[in-house]
This record gives structure tokens, C-alpha cells and sequence, in this order.
């Protein structure tokens, strides 16, 4: 998380996020090329304002990038979290995913923090736990299918996650490039390829 001025108490938490959750100017000029005035035009508050919070542009970035990673693993957990059988699990993380009003932004936001992160020492812990979580979230279903006997993996289970989880990386840039891959292709090929690699029961 990135550095703040002293003083700043849990009743401020929501003017912190309120600025760095909108990440659209990191996202239009990427993590190095964007400004705090960027920032200050798309979220309606001052460049005083701003610095109030944070000491460096770099910070505020760092802690956009952070309160994105928490929001994303949030929604994925609570996606699923009622679901009663494992495959009605995956079913509801792959709507969540791509039903999200915010596809392609979200799918640029993270494209562009992966692309940062190549460069950048500091943003590579977060990635790597956006992936850590979502494994272990799969897994779980993975898992949770295999002892239900709902799943019958056509290939060890440990590849068939490792499968989805880039499947969902490439589908993501496919989405943030422009390509044409829409939300509903998307769904499809999670889906179907899930029901393929898992062996999914009728």
C-alpha cells in the first residue's frame, strides 16, 4: 500500500478510495505517464486534495493499484459464496467476471498494472497475489467438484487449473486490446472449456 501523511484515521479511508478507486487516468496513460492532474480531472477533487493523501503520484498509484486487487478478489469470493454445488460455483465466478458493467476498463486496468509490473519491482507482489487468489478460488471448486463426484478431470486437476487460470489472463487482454472478444464469448469459452478439462457430470 502506498505511503500517506501522518494523521490519517479510519474515518478518512473512504476520501482515500474515493479518488484512487477511479483509475481510468492510470489506465489512459498507463502507471508511469500518469499525472495527479490526470487523476484530480477524473475523480472531481483537487491536485491539493490529493496530495493531502498522498505524498507522491507514485503512491497514490500504488495504492489505486492495491484497493483494485482487494475489490477484485472481494467480488470474486462473494460471487460464489452461496452456491451449493461446485460447478453452480464456477458457473456464478464466470458470470461475475464477465457480466461486470465494467469489463473492459477492469480488463485494461489490470492489463496495464501487468504491464507496470514488468517494470516496476514494487507492483509485482500484487499481481502475483491476484493469482495466487483466484488459484486457490478455482482450486477450491476444483476440489470441492472432486469430492462430490461432479468432476471427472479429463487431465490431472492441478492442470486443468492451471488451464482456466490462463485462459482467464488471455481472455482478459483479449478484452482490453479491442479484439472483439465479447462478454458473452467470454462466458462461453470459460465454460465450455471448464466443462471439457474438468469432465463436468451431467
Amino acid at each position: 500500500m502506498g505511503p500517506s501523511r501522518s494523521g490519517l484515521g479510519s474515518s478518512d479511508s473512504g476520501a482515500r478510495r474515493s479518488p484512487v478507486s477511479r483509475d481510468t487516468a492510470c489506465v489512459a496513460r498507463g502507471f508511469d505517464a500518469g499525472r495527479l492532474r490526470d487523476v484530480a480531472t477524473t475523480s472531481g477533487v483537487s491536485i491539493g486534495a490529493l496530495q493531502h493523501y498522498f505524498e507522491t503520484r507514485d503512491a497514490l498509484f500504488r495504492e489505486a493499484f492495491a484497493w483494485s486487487i482487494d475489490d477484485l478478489i472481494e467480488r470474486w469470493r462473494a460471487a460464489a459464496a452461496d452456491a451449493t454445488s461446485a460447478w453452480r460455483r464456477f458457473e456464478l465466478l464466470v458470470t461475475a467476471l464477465t457480466t461486470d458493467p465494467t469489463l473492459s476498463r477492469r480488463c485494461a486496468t489490470w492489463t496495464e498494472f501487468c504491464a507496470s509490473a514488468s517494470r516496476r519491482e514494487e507492483l509485482r507482489e500484487g499481481v502475483h497475489r491476484v493469482h495466487v487468489e483466484w488459484q486457490a478460488l478455482v482450486r477450491e471448486i476444483v476440489h470441492q467438484g472432486l469430492q462430490s463426484e461432479e468432476f471427472d478431470p479429463a487431465v490431472p486437476a492441478d492442470l486443468a487449473i492451471g488451464s482456466l487460470v490462463a485462459l482467464v489472463d488471455g481472455c482478459e487482454m483479449a478484452v482490453a486490446s479491442g479484439s472483439g472478444l465479447t462478454a458473452e464469448r467470454y462466458a462461453e469459452l470459460m465454460l465450455c472449456t471448464a466443462r471439457v478439462l474438468l469432465g463436468v457430470c451431467a
